[in-house]
């Protein structure tokens, strides 16, 4: 296979419209394994176990993080080849359609409303100490937004001890919660798997003849839950050594899944019941076994558990505390993320130019972070629980017309490499279960996408959820690619015309020789990170 090549003309233009690769090693491999994981988790989480009880809420994470796991290695083994600016917008540009990589590159910009969701969800979190939570919007949004300006060396260091905190933070909740459920906690109840009898394991809080529903509900959160997980892929375009680094962490994706998101939810259906009052409700036909609550108390999972469980204040403190950061530094790479995807887009004319203006001392576009930032102001909106479940919806289905975007590229890709005879094992990364994994995501894509809002139709949700929340983003997406498609009279792309080598870096010009650091605990980190 050709190494990709550039057009000598065009290497200073390039080079001053490139955003600076400041991000190591240890900075790239901490945001893939933690870098998006907030709210969606730690507190939505209880939405999907009051709607699909412990089995089912255990089951939807399992599925749908199988399908994030497909959509990640797609777009992982093309970051391989091609570590641009842009990221999944430029290989659906470059390898399918100009205007697909238009319509889903402001699709995308979802995550933006990802950003007043893990606000929202702050507040939440910070009504546990104190009822007056507005004030915070304005800190939060303004810290996350200074952090960004700052340039992506300051993001990425924030964000790697972010990423320390929230990893060690789970792994001491799935701890904590296995010897809750073994009895070890303050009131020696041994629960073990009382919860999964006694309400049950599937949706026992939601009234009879709705269960299905509720599996639905619990699917479409787990969607939101694993909201962002590419941001690793998005930022090859300013880590160094992209190809080593991101090689790097695919392969680490799996464990992530499994350890982060199975095993949390896992834990949470132990010691929790699905029926507790506390956990965030899936508006609309839920009936509790202690009657309707009149407010529900927003709370994450592990603190209700860990409440229940008899102990005492300090600690569960400590514990909130601990998801509040999480929640921060969840909006913090929200906004990274998205304001890339922007600035990838005004670099090919799908967007103002003033948005590809990079700013000569941080190496950032200013102005896209800025314009991105804005939707952080959504927070104000008065209705907490419907604001923070209407979010979490609206960037599932972003998430999953993203996905299957990226794994119909990647099919194409795949097509193209194969039609002009370019080996895909030449590649840094590559994936040995590709094209059926890219099959995979696509197909339940598109399914989850289609029966997500099903509910709806049976008033599953009653008057909490408007019909447009769950179907807002296709027709979007398909208005964007025909308008742009009919305007500028573009074309698919054939797989013997795909261009595997233009404007593409050579592994010469990203790549450094890797170096591994000598004593004992330099390289224990090494290989954990």
């Amino acid at each position: 296979m050709a190494l990709p090549t550039i057009n000598t003309d065009k290497k200073k233009n390039l080079a001053r419209r490139a955003p600076r690769r400041q991000l190591e090693q240890r900075h790239v491999q901490m945001i893939a394994i933690a870098g998006t994981i907030g709210t969606a988790l730690f507190l939505g989480s209880g939405q999907a176990l009051s709607g699909g009880g412990p089995v089912g809420a255990l089951l939807a994470y399992a599925l749908v993080g199988s399908v994030a796991y497909a959509s990640l290695s797609s777009a992982g083994e093309m970051t391989s080849l091609a570590p641009v600016p842009g990221s999944f917008a430029h290989f659906a540009h470059r390898w399918v359609d100009e205007a697909v990589g238009f319509a889903v590159g402001w699709v995308s910009r979802t995550n933006g409303v990802t950003i007043p969701s893990e606000i929202v969800g702050a507040e939440l979190l910070i009504t546990y100490w104190k009822a007056n939570d507005q004030p915070y919007i304005v800190l939060i949004l303004g810290v996350i937004c200074l952090v960004n300006l700052f340039g992506v060396r300051y993001f990425g260091e924030v964000e790697f001890w972010f990423g320390i905190v929230k990893s060690a933070m789970i792994i001491v909740l799935i701890l904590m919660g296995i010897v809750i459920d073994l009895g070890g906690a303050p009131d020696r109840r041994r629960l073990g798997f009382q919860y999964w009898k006694d309400p049950g394991p599937f949706t026992a809080a939601v009234t009879p003849g709705y269960e299905f529903l509720g599996f639905v509900s619990a699917v479409m959160q787990a969607a939101a839950a694993f909201q962002g997980i590419e941001i690793s892929v998005i930022a090859a375009s300013e880590t160094v050594s992209p190809r080593r680094n991101i090689a790097r962490a695919m392969k680490k994706v799996f464990v992530r899944i499994c350890v982060f998101y199975l095993a949390g939810i896992f834990v949470a259906g132990l010691i929790v019941p699905s029926n507790d009052p506390q956990l965030l409700q899936p508006p609309g036909n839920i009936t509790h076994s202690s009657g309707t609550t009149q407010r529900i108390v927003n709370a994450s999972p592990f603190v209700i558990g860990m409440q229940n469980s008899g102990f005492g204040t300090s600690v569960v403190s400590i514990i909130n505390a601990g998801v509040l950061s999480s929640a921060i530094s969840a909006g913090n790479s929200f906004l990274f993320s998205a304001s890339r995807i922007l600035y990838g887009l005004s670099l090919r004319g799908q967007a103002p130019a003033f948005l590809a203006k990079l700013n000569t001392r941080t190496g950032t576009s200013i102005p896209s972070i800025l314009f991105t930032s804005a939707f952080g102001f959504l927070a104000f909106l008065s209705i907490k629980n419907e604001t923070f479940q209407w979010f979490y919806n609206v960037q599932a289905v972003g998430q999953l017309t993203t996905w299957s975007v990226i794994n119909f590229t990647y099919l194409r890709f795949y097509k193209g490499m194969a039609v002009q005879r370019q080996p895909r094992k030449n590649l840094v990364y590559w994936n040995r279960f590709q094209p059926w994994l890219a099959l995979w995501g696509l197909f339940w894509c598109i399914v989850f996408i289609v029966f997500g809002g099903y509910p709806i139709f049976m008033d599953f949700y009653g008057a909490n959820q408007p019909f447009i929340i769950c179907y807002l983003i296709p027709p979007i997406f398909f208005l964007a690619l025909i308008g742009r498609k009919y305007s500028h009279k573009t074309r698919m792309v054939s797989p013997d015309d795909m261009d595997f080598e233009t404007d593409i870096p050579t592994i010469e010009e990203t790549e450094t020789k890797e170096v591994e650091p000598s004593g004992f605990w330099a390289k224990l980190a090494y290989r954990l990170v």
